[in-house]
């Protein structure tokens, strides 16, 4: 393979970089036919346009020119800046904004501005800040000390100020030096080990194959980045490895570095050998199912959320009115979509669901991880329910995640809703479809509802998504019942 040594590095090369150096040595060199498109990107992309977008003000401009006139928004500035020899940085910055300071067009400058996701400012944002100011400073002769990043906070923009200290303008030609190692090289990084990254990365099939091949650790339910590590430090380096070392001696050996350590050996040997053979063991014999085994009925329950907003705009529902052990026709499950349109119209959400939950009170409520009872306990405390009726629902719930990973080991690399009801032979009506999507399908539907047509099968989607995570649950309550 041929590499690229005029290949520009630009702010996506470098983001990619940041979260995973395969992942840019795959942007260069990697068959884009094997990339695949999640809805991550779009949605990175719409919250990076609502904040810029309160940026705007009536003076702006497009382009170097707009810095030239001073006005106090510049769209769209295309800059390059030479790093070595034969390699520049190119970057796009779709948008800078005025402040004080004294560069060749005057007494002002021209700071970056960054569109922050998630609750907590990190090292890849105060990187990428300190790239593009890099990139301005050139540009206009003047050293500017300080970013701007934006967040949405409960629907609110707001704007915080960072520091691009020396130490981080230090770390990012560092970064960008390594990164230019990195897509010198003919050969790609290894896979990262910290595999949750890839849960949202487009190149995860291509990685998954190779790490699958390859029988890295990191594809062992419960083995993150630490644990891999400490695994290599006493000998065991592949799935094969783990799988055929002894409980007591593993135990024995990690203990070295605590004792916490060792009470895992047992879990992780168990999990290799399910995944290197390809077959579901038993751990837990004694485990409780007469709740679910027994009951005449119950219910399923899954939410979607916006979890920017802490909104929780849908809430799905099926009933069944016969035992778990009958043969059921899942084209005629009922399927019961709540929509919650706006966090104000929770007194009547509350109503609706505490009234479909009340025609059957003996029923349990199944459902696939923490999150549903913890937003429907929250949702029924503020809307006033007495401790009693919170008290009676709480005790409904049966979720059928710790249940499966408590009873069995599952040839999985993660024990998530899709991993473990695609292992039992369950397939979603929608190809290529997950919660990032239905959030995507949501914020397109509601803006353009009273707009237009053009999304409003989007909401249909969403439901048909949301049924379908309501029946894998039930199938996975089901295969657990019937392999008890």
């Amino acid at each position: 393979m041929k590499c690229n040594k005029s290949k520009p590095i630009n702010v996506h090369l470098f983001r990619s970089w940041i979260r995973c150096r395969r992942k840019a040595w795959l942007e260069v060199y990697g068959d884009k036919q094997k990339k695949l498109w999640t809805a991550h990107s779009t949605l990175q992309l719409n919250h990076q346009i609502d904040c810029f977008h309160n940026l705007s003000q009536k003076s702006f401009g497009v382009g170097i020119q707009a810095c030239e006139e001073g006005k106090n928004i510049a769209f769209g500035v295309r800059l390059k800046y030479p790093l070595i020899k034969n390699r520049i940085i190119k970057g796009n910055l779709p948008i800078l904004k005025r402040t004080t300071g004294e560069s060749i067009w005057g007494n002002f400058s021209y700071q970056p501005v960054l569109a922050r996701q998630g609750k907590k400012t990190t090292r890849e944002h105060k990187l990428i800040l300190a790239m593009k100011g890099l990139l301005i400073n050139n540009l206009q002769q003047y050293q500017v000390k300080k970013g701007l990043l934006c967040y949405k906070e409960d629907e609110i923009i707001k704007a915080e100020k960072i520091r691009l200290s020396e130490n981080i303008n230090k770390e990012l030609l560092n970064s960008l030096l390594s990164l230019d190692k990195d897509i010198e090289s003919k050969t790609p990084p290894p896979i990262t080990s910290n595999r949750k990254k890839c849960m949202i990365c487009s190149w995860r099939k291509d990685c998954d194959s190779i790490a699958i091949k390859a029988g890295s650790l990191s594809e062992v339910s419960g083995i993150g980045a630490k644990r891999e590590i400490l695994l290599n430090k006493v000998g065991i380096n592949n799935i094969k490895e783990l799988a055929n070392i002894n409980h007591n001696k593993l135990k024995e050996k990690l203990e070295r570095y605590g004792t916490q350590h060792g009470a895992i050996s047992k879990q992780i040997i168990l999990q290799s050998q399910s995944q290197i053979t390809n077959k579901a063991i038993r751990k837990n014999a004694e485990i409780e199912l007469n709740k679910l085994k027994e009951s005449r009925g119950l219910y399923i329950y899954d939410i979607e959320s916006d979890p920017d907003i802490k909104h929780d705009f849908l809430h799905g529902f099926i009933r069944l009115q016969k035992n778990i052990k009958n043969e059921i026709s899942l084209k005629k499950i009922k399927y019961t979509p709540l929509l919650n349109l706006e966090k104000n119209t929770e007194s009547f959400l509350w109503k609706r669901i505490i009234k479909k939950l009340n025609l059957n009170k003996d029923y349990p409520i199944i459902h696939y991880g923490e999150t549903e009872p913890i937003s429907l306990l929250k949702l029924g405390l503020s809307q006033g329910a007495n401790p009693d009726e919170i008290e009676a629902l709480k005790k409904r719930f049966i979720d059928i995640h710790v249940l499966i990973r408590e009873y069995w080991c599952l040839p999985v690399k993660n024990y998530g809703l899709k991993s473990i009801a695609e292992w039992i032979g369950f397939e979603w009506k929608q190809s290529n479809v997950d919660g990032a999507r239905a959030l995507l399908w949501w914020r397109q539907w509601k803006k353009s509802r009273k707009i237009n047509k053009m999304y409003s099968r989007n909401l249909n989607s969403i439901f048909e998504y949301n049924r379908d995570d309501c029946i894998a649950t039930f199938m996975i309550a089901k295969w657990l019942i019937d392999h008890e």
